[in-house]
């Protein structure tokens, strides 16, 4: 009588399907698509603007932006429903529905 696993599809799970499960759980997007706004930002809205803000967090659709400059998040807000319109295009769904721009100085 040797032993047995009570549920035998309990086994090891690949860790992006458990960051997905646990993202779920807490309303934030895959780990895919928070890989690909956090660590693509500059891709995403282009060199100055990146050099000017950063994403903060992802969760619930909400996008938190942070800018150094109020005249960053002018031009942010501006800009965001094309960003929102890049992200879920490379997300391939609709992974961010607002954006939020804070201004913190560096």
């Amino acid at each position: 009588m040797g032993w047995e696993p009570l549920n035998k599809s309990s086994g090891p799970k690949r860790l992006k399907e458990a960051l997905d499960r646990l993202a779920s759980g807490l309303k934030a997007p895959r780990a895919q698509v928070l890989s690909m706004v956090f660590d693509s930002w500059e891709g995403l809205v282009g060199s100055v603007m990146a050099a000017h803000s950063s994403p903060v967090r992802l969760v619930g659709g909400e996008l938190v932006v942070a800018v150094d400059d109020p005249a960053w998040a002018t031009e942010m807000r501006f800009f965001s429903a094309e960003l929102i319109s890049r992200i879920n295009a490379a997300a391939e769904e609709e992974a961010v529905t607002s954006l939020i721009v804070k201004v913190r100085p560096r």
